[in-house]
């Protein structure tokens, strides 16, 4: 199943993310994997809530829509 979205610069994050780590990121404005990819992954992953688990969550929803950290 892809998680690809249907807008280009609309790819949500993952369902099974936790809530601390989507808190996290809402609080930052991040609401889309093309967000998260201009943050990037060393700030993200000092954000209070966000740990390992989550970071390689959203690496591999990232890999799976095509997107990487500084690819944008």
């Amino acid at each position: 199943m892809s998680s690809k979205s249907n807008w280009p610069g609309h790819t949500p994050l993952p369902k099974g993310l936790a809530a601390p780590a989507k808190r996290a990121l809402a609080h930052e404005g991040i609401e889309t994997l093309e967000q998260l990819a201009e943050y990037g992954k060393q700030k993200a992953s000092k954000l209070h809530g966000m740990g390992p688990v989550a970071i390689a969550q959203l690496e591999e929803a990232m890999e799976e829509s095509g997107i990487t950290f500084g690819s944008l």
